[in-house]
């Protein structure tokens, strides 16, 4: 019962492993269309060129031993050379163009990778198991070489079997025993592969969680942006003994693969003499009894030893493809993992306001018991300033992710006017968020397409944003304005900006989008107090000129000096939609500009209310601001 079980188990698995491969030829047919069909040519190109040499040196050996007719002897040669020289150049041109078709292809794969991951939910891409599960998915694949692998294999199994039908036939005629004998040792020589291959397919699953903890040391070695830290904390040495430990715990699971592959090499080894030994005393039996001529013994040997050849190559290919449907199956279950979801079928068209409203709203990360929010209630009305604050792991950024759509709730629900935000596709959400997170990115393109990510851009907003954060007078003077490249990686000329400066290029991105919600998470961290008191009084400053919701003044933004106010008041009279903005931030200067401050701990919002009010209740708000008040005061 236990072994029908097993073998149950196998055949479900070798069926899987079957439709992995017919999935990625299907998928290799979609990236590139020639390939296929080019690789299916060139097997059958390449099964002609042996039977070439085959059969002219049976006919030459016999003119030679034999009649010794020259003129046939100049035809049989001619044929050789010129056969030889036609497939040569054939199978050449062939091979080049497959070659360059297999960039081609090998280029879209991961163009088609790098799409999926960009597409999936925000919440697997930090979760530790889909990390393991897309480096193994991954390196198992580029370690196998798996989407050209599998047409590939397929088309050596299709020129094996045509040469393997043709060299039958010839040995056929003569001993069909041979054909048995041969066979048989292949089988034999089959079967010990198929066993190393298992214990290598096992190998690489093994390892593959350390080469996602190699990849991460081999950045630190050689990541420039971590020199000052390694340098500064002697990290080197600590950094040099962890990639050590880490070898050698791989390199022990290579001693033992290894120890298993050399005595299956050496069986192989003694089966393949025991084939060319069976092929020649049979042939010689032939000779010496008068049944075969010399040629037709070169002609035997060579076709017993092709024989051998490709039926071990074939055996051989059948077990890669097998043990390769195994390894796709693993990137198939990575690809399979859904992407971003839809949502409803709600747009962003004229939507020009922004209410949120958090109602009853509970989250906690995968894997995890403890919430990270904790029954979340709150309402940011239109064009309302929102500041949160707490001590750190308190939940702040955690609001802002589900606020954003990169997780969803567990319980509860976020409403957009009114609507839950679920309900809007997922990229028209998307275009109603302006967004600085704290671990902003900016990109090795030009300042431009850092701001536009397209070629169709306004310049004429590009300035206006990069005004707004204060940095156009810098960009003004680099040789190329707006177009100049943003480090070295592609251009020479690009230029390395300052943090703070890179800082306000991201916040001039959020406001060049030009969304009826703004997020800022620790938008701030990398500019000095003076350009972080401009930028948010640049925010109020706008509201208060077009919106004026709360009746904000000049007084409630303090001490700013009038040229600053002036410049914000006639930079942001050309903007025309007023912003809901939501703050997060440890400098709480920053919440004297807001009309509400929600401030969280442990998961949970514990006050609620406007500056004024918050410090007088003398509690956590109160001591924070106590604690930082001697550097704003």
């Amino acid at each position: 019962m236990k072994e029908a079980w097993h073998e149950k188990r196998m055949a479900l698995k070798e069926n899987k492993g079957l439709s992995a491969i017919w999935h990625f030829i299907k998928l290799a047919h979609q990236i590139h269309s020639g390939y296929i069909p080019l690789a299916l040519i060139s097997a059958v190109a390449g099964s002609i060129t042996p039977f070439v040499n085959i059969i002219a040196a049976r006919y030459i050996i016999n003119e030679l031993t034999g009649a010794k007719r020259m003129k046939w002897l100049v035809l049989y040669i001619s044929i050789l050379a010129v056969g030889n020289a036609v497939m040569g150049v054939t199978n050449s041109i062939i091979r080049k163009k497959l070659q360059i078709s297999g960039e081609k292809l090998a280029d879209g794969f991961e163009l088609h990778v790098g799409n999926h991951i960009m597409h999936m939910d925000f919440e697997k891409l930090e979760d530790a198991k889909i990390l393991d599960m897309k480096e193994k998915a991954l390196f198992n694949i580029r370690l196998h070489d798996a989407l050209l692998g599998g047409p590939r294999t397929i088309v050596d199994i299709v020129r094996l079997v045509i040469i393997l039908i043709g060299v039958i036939g010839i040995i056929a005629i003569y001993n069909p025993a041979l054909v048995a004998i041969l066979f048989l040792l292949t089988m034999v020589n089959t079967f010990l592969y198929r066993r190393i291959q298992a214990t290598k397919f096992q190998f690489y699953q093994d390892i593959a969680v350390y080469n996602r903890q190699f990849a991460y040391f081999q950045e630190l070695t050689q990541d420039f942006k971590n020199a000052k830290d390694v340098r500064i904390y002697k990290m080197s040495e600590y950094i040099i003994s962890r990639i050590n430990q880490q070898n050698h715990s791989v390199n022990k699971i290579f001693h033992k693969m290894f120890l298993k592959q050399r005595r299956h090499d050496g069986v192989s080894a003694v089966i393949i003499q025991a084939q060319t030994l069976a092929a020649y005393a049979f042939a010689a039996w032939g000779v010496l009894h008068g049944t075969l001529m010399v040629g037709d013994f070169a002609m035997y040997i060579s076709a017993a030893n092709q024989f051998s050849g490709a039926a071990m190559q074939l055996m051989t290919k059948l077990v890669d493809l097998q043990m390769l449907g195994n390894v796709l199956q693993d990137y198939i279950a990575f690809e399979q993992l859904p992407g971003v979801g839809s949502g409803g079928g709600r747009t962003s068209a004229d939507v020009n306001s922004a209410k949120i409203e958090f109602k009853n709203v509970w989250f906690r990360y995968p894997g995890q018991e403890a919430y990270a929010l904790k029954d979340i209630s709150l309402t940011i009305e239109n064009g309302e300033k929102l500041s949160i604050v707490g001590r750190n792991g308190a939940g702040k950024t955690t609001f802002i992710k589900l606020l954003c759509r990169l997780y969803r709730p567990e319980k509860g629900c976020i409403l957009f006017n009114g609507v839950d935000i679920n309900e809007f596709e997922e990229s028209e959400y998307s275009k109603l968020l302006s967004v600085i997170f704290q671990d902003y990115k900016i990109f090795s393109f030009s300042i431009r397409e850092n701001l536009a990510f397209d070629k169709i851009a306004e310049e004429g907003r590009i300035r206006d944003s990069l005004g707004l954060a204060g940095i156009l007078e810098k960009v003004d003077e680099l040789a190329l304005g707006i177009d100049t490249p943003l480090y070295k990686n592609f251009d020479q000329n690009g230029v390395e900006l300052s943090g703070g400066e890179m800082q306000k290029i991201a916040i001039a991105r959020a406001l060049y989008r030009n969304a009826p919600l703004v997020v800022l998470d620790e938008p701030t961290a990398s500019l000095d107090p003076y350009s972080e008191y401009e930028v948010y009084s640049q925010f109020i400053l706008m509201n208060e000129n077009i919106c004026q919701p709360k009746g904000i003044t000049s007084e409630r933004i303090g001490s700013v000096e009038q040229k600053v106010a002036d410049k914000c008041v006639h930079e942001y009279n050309r903007m025309t939609d007023c912003k809901t903005t939501v703050y997060i931030s440890h400098r709480l200067s920053s919440c004297r500009f807001c009309d509400v401050i929600a401030v969280f701990d442990n998961g949970e919002i514990v006050e609620y209310g406007n500056h004024e009010q918050l410090v007088g209740n003398g509690k956590l708000y109160a001591e924070m601001w106590q604690a930082q008040a001697q550097y704003y005061q």
